[in-house]
Formats: C-alpha cells, structure tokens, sequence
C-alpha cells in the first residue's frame, strides 16, 4: 500500500475505527505473540506517533506520552520479537517518525537524535522545534551493552525519560558543542531474564533506569500460527489501523483534563500508597517504579486519549483504561529480575530452578547434561544446595540404585 495515496484522501478527525488500540489487539489475533505484547506494542506505537508535539500541563509540571516498555521472556517462548517486527512494520508507513539504530554507542545516539530535529507548527500559533525518537532494540543487551561499560548508556536514558524542555548540549571529539532540541525519547525492547542480568548490575536494579521501565513478562504465545497469512478483512483492517495511526502523528497541543477526570485523579492519587505491603508487586527491586507509577498513569492517559479520538481531552475512563493497563502486568513483574543479584552465580541458580520446575521431576544426571555447558561440578553442587534451601524444591532417591532425583514444590 502506497502512503501518498491515503494521505491525499484522509481527513483529520474522521477516524476508521473505534479505538486503536483494541483494533490493532484484534488485528494481531491470529499471530503468536503473547498477547500482552501485543497490547504493549501498539501502546508504544501510539507513543511513538505522537512525539513530543502534545503534552498535558498538569499544575507545575509537564507530562508526555514517551514510555520505556521491555518485554522479557525465556527465548523463543512468547515472540516477543515478532511482536515488535508487526508493530514496527505500521510505524514504517508514517512520515515524520524517526527510529534508531537496533545497536548503537550512546554517542550515536545523541548524533541521532540531533539529526532527528524537526519544526512542528502548534495550534497556537508558535513553532515547536523538537527532536523525537524512538528506539526500537529487539536484543535489549545488544543496545544498552554489557554491565562492564555501559554505565553511560544508562545514565543517558534515565536523564533522557523525563522529556527535558531546555535543548540539551553535549560534546564530540571533533565538531566541538552540540545541541539536540527539545528531547522526546521513547524505548521499545526485548530480552530475556539471563539477557537481562548480563547487562543490568544487581546495583542498578531498584532505581534509576529500571524505576523508569515497564517491564512487561510472558511465559507462552497465545496460539500456534505455522503460517500467519492475513485475510481479506485483516488487509482491510490494517490499512485502517495505518490511517488512523497517520492521524494520531498529526495530534499536536496540549491536553487537558475534563472536570470529572481531574475529580477522580485527585481522589486517586489521595488515596495511593507507593510504600504499602499490599501492593501489587511485592518485589523489594520495585519500590522506585511504585513511586513513578502516577507518572506512568497520565502517560497511559495521554496515549488512551489519542488511541480513541484527536480532541486533547482526557476523560474519567481514559485514566481508568490507564491504571487497569498498567496494574495487568504489575502482578509479574518480579519475575524479571530473578536472575540479577550481587552473587555470582544467581543466573545458574535461577537456571537449575526453572529446569526443575518445567519438568516437574528431573533426575541429576539429566538434570546435569542439561546445565553442564554453563556450570561444572562444583558449581553445580554450589547451585543445588542454593535452590534446596529456598524451598521450592526436594531432593529424593529413586530405584535400586539410588539416583539422585530432583522434584519441585512451586505448584
């Protein structure tokens, strides 16, 4: 399908389908992914359609639609990568959307976003000039690079999440002082929790760049799809869901809030507790993200907004959409950071643990042959007491010849 051709038709404000993102959910029915990633997905495109040319000006401070979003999963589980692939493949169709590099230097990176500047005519009449980009990495590590020298890279992105206003200057070896205008950055990646631990030193785990994260978790695909054709209607969708994503790139201005929006937020935000027991996510690693998750919500109300409709209003039930978004995926969070810690072999430990528990029963000698790539004798003997001493699993002797068997507790 040709961009130039539905661009001279289309009108803004007369939208093809009833909520982007639902369509967009239902358009990917018939592919594996795991379907929250596909939800998360077409919550990142959204963001990375609307740029930093809309905001909503809520008392004394700003807040844009960019969100940091990580999908982890074991390896070829979940799709978590051709999750990404059909998303990116929409985003491709619209103009002015620029991405970066799948592996690039923090350097790079800054390059790009220079390079990514553009003027944006506002409808108030002033000129917005801003440098929006959206870095899509399929291999997380790949990107942020290893936890040895990536220090840099971290630190850019959390500086980079809160949307500075101000131009932001910066150095190269050759051509002197640089500066990227108004900054817009809005991440979308993929790992896995062995990935994960090997570019994420257990002291960034809590705080900084991790506090800023989404991380959103799957354990299985949502159905078998050995060839995922589309069909004469799903054509016809996706050339709709491409219009309308064409018309939430056009969204420019500042939203506001309606008066019952604001009435409940205030009762909400009253009443929510980021240091409380009872909280979703009990993971201790998660207490910094609890402290942003407001932040996150009016982000997500930005980007329900603009899924649903070009007006720059925020309703009740785009705040609402945006807290049960969020609060579906705080449950596994935890899951994710289970194979960082400060020991030196909690990556193995976790290893041994998930092997136990996805066969239920596994003898040592299997169990051994499995993990004998990774882990020696000794360390293997190290790793097994650490995961019998956590409780969920038992040690027992089967047969005349007193193997050794392994079986999990974790129901």
């Amino acid at each position: 399908m040709h961009l130039e051709f539905f661009l001279r038709e289309i009108k803004l404000m007369e939208r093809n389908v009833k909520g982007w993102l639902e369509h967009y959910i239902e358009f990917m029915k018939n592919t594996e992914p795991a379907a929250v990633f596909d939800k998360w997905t077409g919550h990142s495109m959204i963001a990375a359609a609307l740029r930093k040319k809309v905001k909503l000006p809520y008392g004394r401070i700003n807040y844009y639609p960019n969100l940091y979003i990580v999908f982890v999963a074991e390896p070829g589980i979940a799709r978590k990568t051709q999750a990404i692939s059909f998303g990116v493949k929409l985003l491709q169709e619209i103009p002015d959307i620029v991405m970066s590099a799948d592996q690039i230097t923090k350097e790079a990176l800054l390059q790009d976003l220079e390079a990514a500047g553009m003027d944006e005519p506002m409808p108030d009449g002033e000129n917005l000039r801003h440098s929006s980009l959206s870095i899509i990495s399929k291999e997380f590590e790949s990107f942020i690079g290893q936890k040895k020298d990536n220090t840099k890279m971290i630190v850019f992105l959390t500086d980079m999440f809160d949307c500075a206003e101000m131009p932001t200057k910066y150095r190269t070896k050759n051509s002197g002082s640089n500066v990227i205008p108004s900054v817009f950055v809005n991440l979308l990646a993929a790992t896995t929790p062995e990935s994960l631990a090997s570019c994420l030193p257990a002291t960034a785990v809590g705080g900084g760049l991790t506090s800023r994260i989404l991380f959103i978790w799957a354990d299985d695909k949502k159905c078998k799809s050995p060839k995922p054709s589309m069909t004469a209607s799903e054509k016809k969708l996706q050339e709709a869901l491409i219009k309308d994503l064409y018309q939430i790139s056009r969204i420019a201005g500042n939203y506001s809030m309606s008066s019952s929006a604001d009435e409940f937020w205030y009762n909400w935000y009253m009443h929510y507790d980021e240091k409380s027991p009872n909280r979703i996510c009990l993971d201790k690693s998660f207490t910094g993200w609890y402290a942003r998750k407001p932040t996150y919500i009016l982000k997500m109300a930005i980007n329900r907004a603009a899924s649903e409709t070009n007006e720059l209003v925020i309703d009740i039930h785009h705040i609402q959409q945006a807290i049960a978004d969020i609060e579906s995926v705080e449950a596994n969070m935890g899951l994710v950071f289970r194979a960082i810690g400060k020991s030196d072999i909690t990556s193995e430990v976790d290893n041994i643990a998930q092997l136990i528990y996805t066969y239920g029963t596994i003898s040592e000698h299997k169990l051994m042959a499995l993990t004998w790539r990774d882990i020696d004798s000794n360390k293997f003997d190290n790793c097994i007491k650490t995961v019998l001493r956590t409780g969920t699993v038992e040690r027992f002797i089967k047969g005349q010849k007193g193997e050794i068997w392994y079986r999990s507790l974790k129901k």
